[in-house]
């Protein structure tokens, strides 16, 4: 297997977005716009692990969180109210982590997350996960992940707020 920078002018970036809606069986036309645009944030880092054929079998990315930005904004309230909005303060956004379905449990989901944090100068990082994802929900806290929130709905989903201290 193979790891390779997702960076803004690859090619790449088209075949995540199709990987991202095959893994979450998804159709959806905003999510090669939108891994471009998040690209282009301050302290962006995307990676995807290529099996020996070349396909896409992970993908994880993310950048500094920052006020303006629609889920630091979303994170920012949800957090203040158990005082712990500091968390956003010098942090990294872990945006998004795919496993392909059929090689979840092989512990390439742990090498993705080691890899693009081993890069990361923040002191802090948050993700979301739905409170239904008992296999994220393991990695992460499997990796050091400690929930921040529970039962936090950004849409009509209950999902967690997970962070990590990376200095």
């Amino acid at each position: 297997m193979t790891l390779k920078n997702l960076i803004i002018d690859s090619p790449l970036i088209v075949s995540a977005a199709a990987f991202y809606q095959e893994a979450w069986q998804v159709e959806d036309t905003t999510i090669a716009p939108r891994f471009v645009r998040h690209s282009t944030y301050p302290g962006y880092r995307g990676l995807v692990q290529l099996d020996e054929k070349g396909n896409i079998v992970g993908l994880v990315y993310g950048y500094t969180s920052k006020p303006g930005q629609y889920y630091h904004d979303l994170l920012h309230p949800a957090l203040q109210e158990n005082g712990r909005s500091s968390w956003l303060e010098d942090c990294f956004e872990l945006v998004e982590l795919i496993v392909s379905p059929t090689l979840r449990g092989q512990g390439i989901g742990t090498s993705l997350l080691m890899q693009l944090l081993a890069g990361v100068s923040n002191a802090t990082a948050v993700l979301t996960t739905r409170e239904k994802n008992t296999g994220a929900i393991r990695l992460y806290e499997r990796n050091g992940w400690g929930l921040l929130k529970d039962s936090f709905y950004p849409s009509d989903k209950a999902f967690r707020i997970y962070g990590k201290k990376l200095l």
